[in-house]
């Protein structure tokens, strides 16, 4: 698919915006080289659990699923790992945040923590949406899909 990466990744992208915009209006300061780290790690960890729901979307819209039902069974399946994914990615790296004695480590595992929950809650929430908004692009950019089925 060539829409997909870019409506996934624009997806993920947001959420690490909204996560290095906290720290702006809390006016809290950050190392420099946070924004890099955190927007590669973030990117890199989170980015899995677009794939799995996008993955599941596209199963049913070939199956000849309408696109809402597509959202919903997707979702349904899973969001359970997603969740659970998320959980452990934030209690990995916020326990290591809160026990490190280096600024910079414990302030990068903090942002990290709070970028596992905002992907997390950006992909059950946001996502779906954008699924469906772009139901039409998907389908004409995704091989696999045959002109007039869906």
């Amino acid at each position: 698919s060539i829409s997909l990466p870019v409506l996934l990744v624009s997806t993920i992208e947001f959420a690490i915006f909204v996560n290095m915009g906290v720290p702006y209006l809390t006016n809290t300061s950050i190392p420099f080289v946070a924004s890099i780290v955190i927007g590669t790690i973030q990117l890199g960890a989170t980015i899995d659990y677009a794939i799995l729901m996008t993955t599941k979307y596209l199963e049913e819209r070939k199956k000849g699923a309408k696109k809402q039902d597509a959202v919903k069974t997707a979702l349904d399946s899973s969001i359970s790992s997603i969740i659970v994914s998320g959980m452990c990615f934030f209690a990995a790296t916020f326990g290591v945040g809160v026990i490190s004695t280096i600024d910079m480590i414990g302030t990068l595992c903090t942002l990290l923590a709070r970028g596992a929950i905002v992907s997390m809650i950006v992909v059950i929430f946001v996502l779906p949406s954008i699924l469906l908004l772009f139901d039409k692009v998907i389908t004409k950019t995704t091989l696999g899909f045959k002109k007039g089925r869906i």
